[in-house]
């Protein structure tokens, strides 16, 4: 049975007293990510089964992921560069500055693998020479009021490229079930998983410091394009409406492959739902 209500579904299994499945989809999910537009589409299989004066009701949801897939290498070319990386730093501070060149999503076994590779920048932020400057600056006394010039030393920081290393790495995430009671169960999440993300050629350029605010910012990128792009929250539209309204209870969450589609699975069930004859 397609697309048939979720009402009807329920008085076929009543008057039946046994199981009745029905599909709705695919429903398709845009969310846009660094100006990429990304499209998820996803299906859900219900199933209602009668026992005695009870039904349950399970849901499976597949969202397709090779949208994300293919414009993956795209949102990360839509990352921007700091402007000013030395605004509001101290002089003599070093920041690693991070640039993406491509990158590739492939599903393997419960996990999505992303695999980037890119540059890491070190800039130093250097003291400008000294400058003084006056400026007029109110006074009071009583009633009175005046304008005295007050001088002082003003040194701007400014930025100093030291070079780029290039890195390659590969980012794991898992879909997992969120921890939780209530409406939901929790729901679902992405969960990282370590990251393997290695420099090219020489250390000399990055200190042990910025290795690792390099590393924690690539994956933090990478991470919040992901998500936002799936959107695990908003998976609940492949459900029919009526379904939407119940309180679901997420059962299992995981990435799959599916012909080289990436998939998300979702499987949720419903409280007993008791009935009379």
């Amino acid at each position: 049975m397609k697309a048939l209500h979720l009402g009807a579904l329920l008085a076929v299994c009543v008057v039946s007293s046994a199981t009745a499945q029905t599909s709705v989809g695919p429903v398709a999910i845009t969310n846009t990510v660094n100006g990429v537009p990304v499209t998820v589409n996803a299906t859900s299989w219900i199933t209602v089964n009668s026992s005695g004066n009870e039904l349950t009701v399970q849901a499976r949801i597949f969202a397709d992921l090779i949208d994300i897939q293919r414009k993956f290498a795209s949102i990360l070319d839509a990352f921007k560069l700091p402007v000013n990386n030395c605004a509001n730093r101290a002089a003599d501070t070093q920041n690693p500055v991070v640039s993406f060149r491509n990158g590739s999503i492939v599903p393997v076994d419960d996990q999505l693998v992303m695999s980037v590779r890119g540059d890491v920048g070190v800039v130093s932020c250097v003291a400008g020479p000294q400058k003084t400057a006056t400026v007029l600056k109110t006074k009071k006394l009583l009633f009175l009021k005046w304008k005295s010039p007050v001088t002082h030393v003003v040194r701007t920081v400014k930025e100093r490229n030291d070079g780029a290393q290039a890195f390659r790495g590969s980012m794991p995430m898992q879909l997992v079930k969120k921890d939780g009671v209530g409406k939901d169960g929790g729901g679902v999440a992405l969960k990282a998983v370590e990251p393997n993300i290695k420099l090219e050629g020489q250390d000399a350029l990055m200190t042990t410091a910025n290795v690792t605010l390099a590393k924690n910012h690539i994956n933090q990128k990478v991470y919040a394009a992901l998500q936002s792009a799936i959107d695990p929250a908003k998976l609940k539209a492949a459900l029919p409406k009526d379904l939407q309204k119940m309180n679901m209870t997420v059962v299992s969450a995981r990435f799959r492959s599916y012909g080289g589609h990436a998939i998300a699975e979702i499987n949720l069930a419903a409280a007993s739902v008791p009935y009379t004859q």
